[in-house]
Protein backbone atom coordinates (compact mmCIF):
# COMPACT_ATOMS: atom_id res chain seq x y z
CA UNK A 1 0.00 0.00 0.00
CA UNK A 2 1.35 3.59 -1.18
CA UNK A 3 2.47 5.49 2.23
CA UNK A 4 1.28 9.17 2.57
CA UNK A 5 4.36 10.77 2.38
CA UNK A 6 5.53 12.52 5.99
CA UNK A 7 6.50 16.71 5.83
CA UNK A 8 6.14 19.60 8.28
CA UNK A 9 5.96 22.88 6.96
CA UNK A 10 5.47 25.19 9.84
CA UNK A 11 8.75 25.54 10.50
CA UNK A 12 12.54 24.63 8.99
CA UNK A 13 12.62 20.95 8.41
CA UNK A 14 15.36 18.81 7.39
CA UNK A 15 14.82 15.66 4.79
CA UNK A 16 16.60 13.08 3.49
CA UNK A 17 15.47 12.34 0.19
CA UNK A 18 16.57 9.23 -2.17
CA UNK A 19 15.91 7.25 -4.74
CA UNK A 20 17.03 3.98 -6.65
CA UNK A 21 16.82 3.44 -10.53
CA UNK A 22 14.51 0.20 -11.67
CA UNK A 23 16.33 -3.16 -12.27
CA UNK A 24 17.91 -5.96 -10.48
CA UNK A 25 19.59 -5.21 -7.79
CA UNK A 26 22.89 -5.78 -8.91
CA UNK A 27 21.98 -2.92 -11.72
CA UNK A 28 24.16 -0.53 -11.92
CA UNK A 29 23.67 1.88 -14.97
CA UNK A 30 25.55 5.40 -13.81
CA UNK A 31 29.29 5.43 -13.84
CA UNK A 32 31.33 8.61 -13.59
CA UNK A 33 29.68 10.75 -16.82
CA UNK A 34 26.06 10.16 -15.26
CA UNK A 35 27.37 10.57 -11.21
CA UNK A 36 28.37 13.79 -12.53
CA UNK A 37 25.26 14.85 -14.20
CA UNK A 38 23.31 14.08 -11.41
CA UNK A 39 25.17 16.89 -9.35
CA UNK A 40 25.18 19.16 -12.21
CA UNK A 41 21.26 18.87 -12.23
CA UNK A 42 20.83 18.84 -8.78
CA UNK A 43 22.69 21.97 -8.51
CA UNK A 44 20.77 23.58 -11.76
CA UNK A 45 17.43 22.61 -10.69
CA UNK A 46 18.00 24.00 -6.79
CA UNK A 47 18.60 27.83 -8.14
CA UNK A 48 14.70 27.28 -8.82
CA UNK A 49 13.90 26.48 -5.30
CA UNK A 50 14.38 28.06 -1.77
CA UNK A 51 15.23 24.46 -0.32
CA UNK A 52 18.83 24.34 1.09
CA UNK A 53 20.31 21.37 -0.60
CA UNK A 54 23.20 19.92 2.50
CA UNK A 55 24.62 17.05 1.06
CA UNK A 56 24.19 14.84 -1.73
CA UNK A 57 25.75 11.36 -3.00
CA UNK A 58 25.69 9.91 -6.35
CA UNK A 59 25.88 6.04 -6.91
CA UNK A 60 25.93 3.46 -9.45
CA UNK A 61 22.33 3.06 -9.11
CA UNK A 62 20.84 5.76 -6.47
CA UNK A 63 21.58 9.12 -5.21
CA UNK A 64 21.31 10.60 -1.84
CA UNK A 65 20.41 13.94 -0.30
CA UNK A 66 20.17 15.83 2.70
CA UNK A 67 18.12 19.20 2.46
CA UNK A 68 16.29 22.02 4.47
CA UNK A 69 12.91 22.98 3.78
CA UNK A 70 12.08 26.80 5.02
CA UNK A 71 8.70 27.30 6.71
CA UNK A 72 8.14 30.93 5.19
CA UNK A 73 7.23 30.93 1.29
CA UNK A 74 9.21 33.57 -0.98
CA UNK A 75 8.16 37.24 -1.09
CA UNK A 76 7.11 38.05 -4.48
CA UNK A 77 9.98 39.81 -5.29
CA UNK A 78 11.93 36.56 -4.51
CA UNK A 79 9.71 34.49 -6.77
CA UNK A 80 9.82 36.44 -9.64
CA UNK A 81 13.66 36.97 -9.45
CA UNK A 82 14.12 33.21 -9.15
CA UNK A 83 11.61 32.56 -11.79
CA UNK A 84 12.98 34.91 -14.19
CA UNK A 85 16.64 33.69 -13.40
CA UNK A 86 16.00 29.88 -14.08
CA UNK A 87 13.37 29.99 -17.41
CA UNK A 88 14.25 31.57 -21.05
CA UNK A 89 13.84 35.43 -21.95
CA UNK A 90 11.71 34.20 -24.39
CA UNK A 91 9.07 31.92 -22.35
CA UNK A 92 5.93 34.07 -21.07
CA UNK A 93 5.85 35.03 -17.54
CA UNK A 94 2.97 33.89 -15.40
CA UNK A 95 0.38 36.50 -14.22
CA UNK A 96 2.34 37.72 -11.13
CA UNK A 97 -0.13 39.71 -9.84
CA UNK A 98 -2.99 36.51 -9.63
CA UNK A 99 -2.43 35.88 -5.76
CA UNK A 100 -3.48 32.35 -6.85
CA UNK A 101 -0.60 32.10 -9.70
CA UNK A 102 1.82 33.60 -7.15
CA UNK A 103 1.05 31.67 -3.74
CA UNK A 104 1.38 28.55 -6.00
CA UNK A 105 4.53 29.18 -7.36
CA UNK A 106 5.81 30.24 -4.03
CA UNK A 107 4.85 26.81 -2.56
CA UNK A 108 6.09 25.08 -5.19
CA UNK A 109 9.59 26.35 -4.77
CA UNK A 110 9.94 25.18 -1.29
CA UNK A 111 8.30 21.52 -1.43
CA UNK A 112 10.29 18.84 -1.84
CA UNK A 113 8.03 16.49 -4.15
CA UNK A 114 8.37 19.30 -6.81
CA UNK A 115 11.85 19.26 -6.46
CA UNK A 116 12.97 16.20 -6.80
CA UNK A 117 10.24 15.48 -9.86
CA UNK A 118 11.95 18.38 -11.86
CA UNK A 119 15.57 17.25 -10.30
CA UNK A 120 14.92 13.36 -12.10
CA UNK A 121 13.06 14.24 -15.27
CA UNK A 122 15.71 17.01 -16.21
CA UNK A 123 18.32 14.08 -16.02
CA UNK A 124 16.00 11.21 -17.15
CA UNK A 125 15.65 13.04 -20.07
CA UNK A 126 19.28 13.85 -20.27
CA UNK A 127 19.92 10.25 -19.90
CA UNK A 128 17.58 9.02 -22.37
CA UNK A 129 18.70 10.94 -25.28
CA UNK A 130 22.44 10.47 -24.47
CA UNK A 131 22.56 6.73 -24.65
CA UNK A 132 23.89 4.60 -27.78
CA UNK A 133 20.71 4.09 -28.84
CA UNK A 134 17.64 6.40 -27.71
CA UNK A 135 15.78 5.24 -25.01
CA UNK A 136 12.54 5.97 -23.87
CA UNK A 137 10.24 5.27 -20.75
CA UNK A 138 10.75 5.85 -16.87
CA UNK A 139 14.47 5.50 -15.09
CA UNK A 140 13.30 5.60 -11.72
CA UNK A 141 12.00 2.49 -9.57
CA UNK A 142 9.16 4.06 -7.43
CA UNK A 143 8.40 7.67 -6.39
CA UNK A 144 11.21 9.10 -4.14
CA UNK A 145 11.69 8.62 -0.43
CA UNK A 146 11.61 10.90 2.08
CA UNK A 147 12.57 10.98 5.57
CA UNK A 148 11.78 14.17 8.26
CA UNK A 149 14.70 14.32 10.32
CA UNK A 150 14.76 16.09 13.86
CA UNK A 151 16.93 19.05 13.41
CA UNK A 152 18.18 18.67 17.21
CA UNK A 153 19.01 15.15 16.91
CA UNK A 154 19.39 13.28 13.72
CA UNK A 155 20.11 15.78 11.25
CA UNK A 156 24.00 15.35 11.95
CA UNK A 157 24.32 11.87 11.92
CA UNK A 158 22.06 11.95 8.99
CA UNK A 159 24.48 13.58 7.08
CA UNK A 160 27.09 11.51 8.47
CA UNK A 161 25.30 8.31 6.67
CA UNK A 162 24.72 9.96 3.71
CA UNK A 163 28.43 10.61 3.02
CA UNK A 164 29.29 6.89 3.92
CA UNK A 165 27.54 5.50 1.32
CA UNK A 166 30.67 4.81 -0.86
CA UNK A 167 32.22 4.01 1.98
CA UNK A 168 29.84 0.78 2.71
CA UNK A 169 29.20 -0.18 -0.83
CA UNK A 170 33.15 -0.44 -0.69
CA UNK A 171 33.95 1.96 -3.26
CA UNK A 172 36.32 3.71 -1.15
CA UNK A 173 38.20 3.67 2.22
CA UNK A 174 36.53 7.01 3.24
CA UNK A 175 34.33 9.55 1.61
CA UNK A 176 37.27 12.11 1.14
CA UNK A 177 38.44 9.76 -1.69
CA UNK A 178 34.89 9.27 -3.71
CA UNK A 179 34.34 12.28 -5.97
CA UNK A 180 30.61 11.56 -6.43
CA UNK A 181 29.76 12.68 -2.43
CA UNK A 182 29.83 16.00 -1.54
CA UNK A 183 32.53 15.28 1.04
CA UNK A 184 34.89 13.94 -1.25
CA UNK A 185 34.49 17.07 -3.72
CA UNK A 186 35.29 19.33 -1.00
CA UNK A 187 38.12 17.18 -0.44
CA UNK A 188 39.45 17.22 -4.04
CA UNK A 189 38.85 20.79 -4.75
CA UNK A 190 38.40 22.48 -1.27
CA UNK A 191 35.23 23.73 -1.78
CA UNK A 192 32.34 21.79 -0.46
CA UNK A 193 29.11 22.32 -3.01
CA UNK A 194 26.88 23.72 -0.99
CA UNK A 195 29.40 24.95 1.84
CA UNK A 196 27.59 27.93 2.29
CA UNK A 197 24.10 25.94 3.18
CA UNK A 198 25.49 23.67 5.48
CA UNK A 199 27.62 25.71 7.53
CA UNK A 200 24.47 27.99 8.23
CA UNK A 201 22.64 24.90 9.30
CA UNK A 202 25.18 23.03 11.10
CA UNK A 203 26.20 26.63 12.59
CA UNK A 204 22.23 26.66 13.94
CA UNK A 205 22.89 22.38 14.81
CA UNK A 206 25.59 23.30 16.85
CA UNK A 207 24.13 26.17 18.97
CA UNK A 208 26.21 28.49 20.77
CA UNK A 209 29.76 27.41 20.56
CA UNK A 210 29.95 27.79 17.39
CA UNK A 211 28.87 31.42 16.72
CA UNK A 212 32.38 32.35 16.70
CA UNK A 213 33.91 29.33 14.83
CA UNK A 214 35.08 29.64 11.33
CA UNK A 215 33.49 27.83 8.54
CA UNK A 216 36.53 25.53 8.54
CA UNK A 217 35.87 24.71 12.30
CA UNK A 218 32.23 24.27 10.93
CA UNK A 219 33.07 21.53 9.10
CA UNK A 220 35.97 19.97 10.81
CA UNK A 221 33.30 18.96 13.47
CA UNK A 222 31.30 17.09 10.95
CA UNK A 223 34.47 15.33 9.82
CA UNK A 224 35.43 14.48 13.54
CA UNK A 225 31.85 12.85 14.08
CA UNK A 226 32.49 10.69 10.68
CA UNK A 227 35.81 9.13 11.94
CA UNK A 228 34.11 9.04 15.73
CA UNK A 229 31.10 6.92 14.46
CA UNK A 230 33.17 4.42 11.97
CA UNK A 231 35.84 4.10 14.36
CA UNK A 232 33.59 3.15 17.05
CA UNK A 233 32.02 0.59 14.18
CA UNK A 234 35.08 -1.23 14.10
CA UNK A 235 35.25 -1.89 17.52
CA UNK A 236 38.55 0.54 18.52
CA UNK A 237 39.02 1.36 21.82
CA UNK A 238 37.96 5.11 23.57
CA UNK A 239 41.70 6.05 22.95
CA UNK A 240 41.82 4.65 19.18
CA UNK A 241 38.10 6.68 18.92
CA UNK A 242 39.37 10.12 20.57
CA UNK A 243 42.17 10.03 18.15
CA UNK A 244 40.84 9.32 15.41
CA UNK A 245 38.07 12.35 16.27
CA UNK A 246 41.01 14.75 16.97
CA UNK A 247 42.55 13.33 13.74
CA UNK A 248 39.78 14.15 11.37
CA UNK A 249 39.33 17.57 13.57
CA UNK A 250 42.11 18.99 12.89
CA UNK A 251 42.95 17.34 9.23
CA UNK A 252 45.19 14.83 10.08
CA UNK A 253 17.61 -0.09 17.50
CA UNK A 254 21.96 0.14 16.75
CA UNK A 255 20.62 1.21 12.84
CA UNK A 256 20.45 4.95 13.82
CA UNK A 257 24.09 5.83 14.23
CA UNK A 258 25.67 2.72 12.16
CA UNK A 259 27.52 3.65 8.91
CA UNK A 260 29.21 1.00 7.76
CA UNK A 261 26.62 -0.92 6.92
CA UNK A 262 22.96 -0.52 4.83
CA UNK A 263 20.28 0.31 7.14
CA UNK A 264 16.80 0.86 6.21
CA UNK A 265 15.67 3.55 8.92
CA UNK A 266 17.45 6.27 7.23
CA UNK A 267 15.26 6.11 3.59
CA UNK A 268 12.35 4.50 5.19
CA UNK A 269 11.76 5.41 9.06
CA UNK A 270 9.61 8.15 8.14
CA UNK A 271 10.17 10.42 11.07
CA UNK A 272 14.22 10.12 12.94
CA UNK A 273 15.08 12.10 16.03
CA UNK A 274 14.48 11.82 19.53
CA UNK A 275 11.49 10.25 21.11
CA UNK A 276 9.67 13.68 21.79
CA UNK A 277 10.25 14.93 18.34
CA UNK A 278 9.51 11.39 16.63
CA UNK A 279 6.02 11.49 19.36
CA UNK A 280 4.91 15.12 18.62
CA UNK A 281 5.75 15.33 15.07
CA UNK A 282 4.08 12.35 14.39
CA UNK A 283 1.07 13.87 16.25
CA UNK A 284 1.48 16.65 14.22
CA UNK A 285 1.74 15.11 10.69
CA UNK A 286 -0.11 12.22 11.07
CA UNK A 287 -2.52 12.88 13.58
CA UNK A 288 -4.84 10.52 16.02
CA UNK A 289 -4.02 9.07 19.25
CA UNK A 290 -2.77 5.65 17.55
CA UNK A 291 0.35 7.44 16.75
CA UNK A 292 0.90 8.89 20.06
CA UNK A 293 0.68 5.58 21.62
CA UNK A 294 2.66 4.08 18.31
CA UNK A 295 5.82 1.68 19.52
CA UNK A 296 8.65 3.12 17.89
CA UNK A 297 12.12 1.45 16.67
CA UNK A 298 14.99 2.85 18.84
CA UNK A 299 18.56 3.02 17.73
CA UNK A 300 21.54 3.27 20.26
CA UNK A 301 25.18 4.43 19.48
CA UNK A 302 27.70 1.21 18.42
CA UNK A 303 30.52 0.52 21.10
CA UNK A 304 32.48 3.04 22.39
CA UNK A 305 30.02 5.99 21.60
CA UNK A 306 28.16 6.15 24.76
CA UNK A 307 27.25 9.75 25.02
CA UNK A 308 25.95 9.54 21.53
CA UNK A 309 22.05 10.49 21.66
CA UNK A 310 19.66 7.70 21.47
CA UNK A 311 17.02 8.20 18.09
CA UNK A 312 14.15 6.82 17.26
CA UNK A 313 12.37 6.03 14.07
CA UNK A 314 8.59 6.35 13.37
CA UNK A 315 8.79 2.79 11.67
CA UNK A 316 10.06 -0.45 12.91
CA UNK A 317 11.61 -1.90 9.95
CA UNK A 318 13.99 -4.94 9.53
CA UNK A 319 17.63 -3.64 10.69
CA UNK A 320 19.37 -3.80 6.98
CA UNK A 321 18.14 -4.18 3.56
Amino acid sequence: MRKARVRYDRETSYYHLMNRVAGEADYYPFGPVEKEKLFAVAAEVSRSYSLDLLSMVAMGNHWHIVCAAPADALSRDEVVARWRATHLPNKAEPDWNNPDVLAKHAFRMRDISCFVQDFERRFTRWYNLTRPSLRRGGLWMDRFRSVLLDKDTALWDCLTYVEMNPVRAGLAESPADYRFCTWGRMAGSGAHPFAANLVRHLRHYLGEKAETWSDERVIAELAANMARIAAGERGEDSQAIAAAEEDARTGRGRFLLAVGRRVRYWTDGALIGSELFVREMAVKVIGGARASRKRLAEGHPPGGLDDAPVLFAYRRLATSD
